[in-house]
C-alpha cells in the first residue's frame, strides 16, 4: 500500500512537471495570440474556448455540482480572471522570459501569504528567498533609464494573484471534485472575461486572425489552460505541498527556453544575472527546515 501510495506521488510530480511545460510555452503563446487579439478579448477567447473544451467531460459529473464546489471554484476563477488579464496586458510592455521570471516570484509570496493570512511565519530560508529574489527582479526588469517598465509591474501583481490562486487550490482542492472545480474556474472567468472585452474593448473577428495568433490562442486554449488547470487540481490532491511549488517553479525555466528557441528572445548579462539570483530564490525558499521533513 506504502509503495502504490509513493507511486501515486511520484505520478502527480511528473503531472505538475506537465503543468509546468504547459505554463512555460503559454509565455510565447500568449505573445504570438496579441498578435490579432488585444488582451481582454484574448482572455474572453481563451476561457470561452476553454469551456467548450471541458464540457463534454464534465456533463456526467455536473449533477454531482455542490454549493460549495461552485463558491470555491468561482473564487478561483475571479483571482484567475484578474491576473490573466494583467498577465495578458503585461506581455504587451514586456518579454515572454522577463514574465516567466517575474511570475516564478510565487514560490516566495505563497510562504509570506500563509504567514500573513494563516499565521504560518515563513523560515529563514524564505526571508533570504525573498531578498535575493528583490535583487533578481531588480537586475531582471531595469531598463536602460533604470525604470522597471509597465508591463512588469502588471506582472508582479499577477503574481500576487496567482499565489492567492494557489493558497485557496491548496485548501479547498483536497475535499472537492478536480473536474468540478475545473469547469467551474474556467467557466466563471470566461463570463467575467466575455463582459470585461466587451465593456473596454472591441472584440475582434475570430476569422479575420493571422496564423500565428490562432496557433497561440489555440496553445491557450488546449494545454495552458484546461490541460494545465486540470492537472494541477488533480495532482495537488496527491502532490505534497513542497514538490508543488519546486516542481511549478520550473515554468521559469521552461518560458525561457521557449523565449529563446520559438520569440528569439535575448538575455543581457544584466538580465541573466537577475535571473540566477531570482533561480537562487527558488531553490532556497523551498529547503526543508529540518533533516527530519526530508524524510517525511
Amino acid at each position: 500500500m506504502e509503495k502504490y501510495a509513493k507511486r501515486q506521488v511520484i505520478l502527480a510530480d511528473l503531472g505538475l512537471l506537465l503543468v509546468a511545460i504547459f505554463w512555460g510555452g503559454g509565455f510565447v503563446a500568449g505573445k504570438f495570440a496579441l498578435e490579432g487579439l488585444t488582451p481582454l478579448t484574448a482572455v474572453a477567447y481563451r476561457y470561452l474556448g476553454a469551456t467548450i473544451f471541458i464540457i463534454p467531460f464534465c456533463i456526467v459529473r455536473l449533477k454531482n455540482m455542490t454549493k460549495k464546489t461552485f463558491l470555491a471554484g468561482s473564487v478561483i476563477g475571479v483571482l484567475i480572471v484578474i491576473g490573466t488579464a494583467l498577465q495578458t496586458i503585461g506581455l504587451q510592455y514586456t518579454t515572454p522570459g522577463n514574465q516567466s521570471f517575474i511570475i516564478s516570484l510565487y514560490t516566495v509570496i505563497v510562504p509570506i501569504m500563509s504567514w500573513l493570512f494563516l499565521k504560518i511565519k515563513p523560515s529563514p530560508n524564505v526571508m533570504l528567498a525573498a531578498a535575493l529574489a528583490l535583487v533578481g527582479i531588480t537586475l531582471l526588469t531595469l531598463n536602460e533609464n533604470l525604470n522597471i517598465g509597465m508591463g512588469d509591474w502588471l506582472t508582479f501583481i499577477f503574481a500576487i494573484t496567482f499565489s492567492a490562486q494557489i493558497v485557496f487550490i491548496s485548501i479547498l482542492v483536497k475535499e472537492l471534485d478536480p473536474w468540478l472545480i475545473t469547469f467551474t474556474q474556467v467557466t466563471v472567468t470566461a463570463v467575467l472575461a466575455i463582459i470585461a472585452a466587451f465593456l473596454f474593448e472591441t472584440p475582434s473577428d475570430l476569422m479575420t486572425l493571422p496564423k500565428i495568433a490562432w496557433e497561440g490562442l489555440l496553445y491557450l486554449i488546449v494545454l495552458n489552460t484546461t490541460g494545465a488547470f486540470l492537472l494541477q487540481n488533480i495532482c495537488q490532491k496527491i502532490a505534497p505541498a513542497n514538490h508543488t511549488a519546486i516542481i511549478l517553479s520550473t515554468e521559469t525555466v521552461f518560458g525561457t527556453i521557449f523565449a529563446i528557441v520559438f520569440a528569439g528572445e535575448i538575455f543581457t548579462k544584466r538580465m541573466i544575472t537577475g535571473c540566477i539570483f531570482m533561480i537562487f530564490a527558488i531553490i532556497i525558499s523551498e529547503l526543508p527546515k529540518k533533516q527530519k521533513q526530508i524524510l517525511k
